[in-house]
C-alpha cells in the first residue's frame, strides 16, 4: 500500500518525491534481501500516473529499477511460475 500512486498524490506527492521514494524503497528492500527474496511491488493506476505531468517521474523510477543489475522485472505469474518450479519440488507431498 506504501508504494501506491493514488495514496501518493492524494496526499501531495510531488513526481520528484515520487522518484525518490520509489529509490529509497528499492535500496532497503536490496538490503533486507540478503538472505532471501523482496518483492517490490508499485500499485500505479492509469488515471493516475498516466497524467501527463507524472509521465516523466513515472519513466525516471523505471528507468532506475531497470538499470539495477539484481532486479527482475517480473509479472505475478512469473513469480508464481518461478515458486511452482523451484520451491515446491522440495515439499513433501501430503500424506494419503
Amino acid at each position: 500500500m506504501e508504494l501506491n500512486d493514488l495514496g501518493l498524490f492524494s496526499k501531495g506527492t510531488t513526481g520528484a518525491e515520487f522518484v525518490q521514494i520509489v529509490k529509497d524503497q528499492y535500496e532497503q528492500l536490496r538490503a533486507d534481501s540478503e538472505h532471501s527474496g523482496r518483492v517490490m511491488a508499485l500499485a500505479l493506476h492509469p488515471f493516475v500516473i498516466g497524467q501527463a505531468f507524472r509521465a516523466t517521474y513515472l519513466n525516471q523510477a523505471l528507468a532506475h529499477l531497470a538499470a539495477q543489475p539484481d532486479v527482475w522485472l517480473t509479472t505475478s505469474d512469473e513469480i508464481a511460475e518461478h515458486y511452482r518450479r523451484t520451491v515446491t519440488r522440495h515439499i513433501a507431498p501430503p500424506f494419503g
